[in-house]
């Protein structure tokens, strides 16, 4: 089975920052802009470019939340790779809707995360 790579673990490790308030929010506006940027049906197009823009961490945090929030229509790997992303996401909101302020409203059919996104979780996973 397919796990989370360590280095990728420890860069979102890292991007929550020192657990502080200021570390929280600090990591939220990052996320905040990823969304805006990632929410387009352009995204197939201009997810490398994306990814470099806004780093691995908040790419990766983004691609599970979306994942997780359209669990009823994936299945797979992914899932246990989202799960582990979310787990590592210390400064999530604590709101009902937390992780769903990481979501990917790309306006594409559910299952299309899985192309786009696809390669990028393929080379930041582990056996």
């Amino acid at each position: 089975m397919k796990r989370l790579d360590r280095t990728l673990a420890r860069e979102i490790k890292a991007a929550n920052g020192d657990g502080s308030r200021e570390a929280k929010f600090s990591l939220l506006h990052k996320i905040d802009d990823a969304v805006k940027d990632f929410s387009t049906p352009n995204v197939i197009r201009d997810f490398d470019q994306l990814l470099v823009k806004h780093g691995r961490a908040v790419t990766a945090i983004c691609i599970a939340a979306t994942i997780w929030e359209r669990r009823e229509r994936l299945e797979g790997w992914q899932l246990t790779w989202a799960q582990e992303v979310i787990d590592l996401w210390t400064t999530k909101p604590k709101t009902e809707n937390g992780i769903g302020r990481a979501y990917i409203d790309d306006g594409l059919h559910p299952t299309r995360i899985c192309e786009y996104a696809g390669q990028f979780i393929r080379l930041n996973s582990e056996d």
